[in-house]
């Protein structure tokens, strides 16, 4: 599912864009309903590059980030650490919140998450997507108002 980007011109709430990189159809299509539902804007793709350019380009509120994404060749690979790194050292996307949404649980890959300046941490598999929506809405509470105390 291509970058939706017809949507992201005007925003219909105040709740926020979510980037949603993953490559499972499935996901996609329950997160962009309940997202949508909610009242967010939601963008997504399945390629790291194009996630970049959105990443910059659209200023998400938050990002829901996979880290094991098929290339374009059908192998799979841990491109979503490349990502993460690459947005958390342009200046313009570094303050983006990324909340890693992953099949990887070992303690390894959440303190590699944690020291790359990811947000938060979601194993897929122990969460419902109520729950994932929370930690998500939780993300972007918190980076609001950590932006307003900084206005102040």
């Amino acid at each position: 599912m291509p970058a939706n980007k017809s949507k992201t011109n005007v925003m219909r709430s105040g709740k926020g864009r979510i980037l949603f990189v993953e490559d499972e159809r499935e996901l996609l299509n329950i997160y962009h309903i309940l997202l949508e539902k909610e009242g967010y804007d939601f963008l997504s793709t399945k390629d790291i590059q194009e996630a970049l350019t959105v990443t910059e380009a659209e200023q998400p509120d938050a990002v829901m980030l996979d880290i094991i994404i098929s290339k374009p060749e059908n192998t799979m690979a841990e491109q979503g650490w490349e990502y993460l790194k690459a947005v958390k050292e342009n200046s313009k996307t570094k303050n983006i919140p990324i909340i890693v949404f992953t099949n990887l649980d070992t303690p390894k890959d959440r303190e590699k998450s944690k020291k790359m300046g990811a947000a938060a941490y979601i194993f897929k598999r122990a969460c419902t997507p109520r729950e994932a929506m929370e930690a998500m809405a939780e993300v972007i509470r918190k980076e609001r108002g950590e932006k307003e105390d900084k206005d102040k």
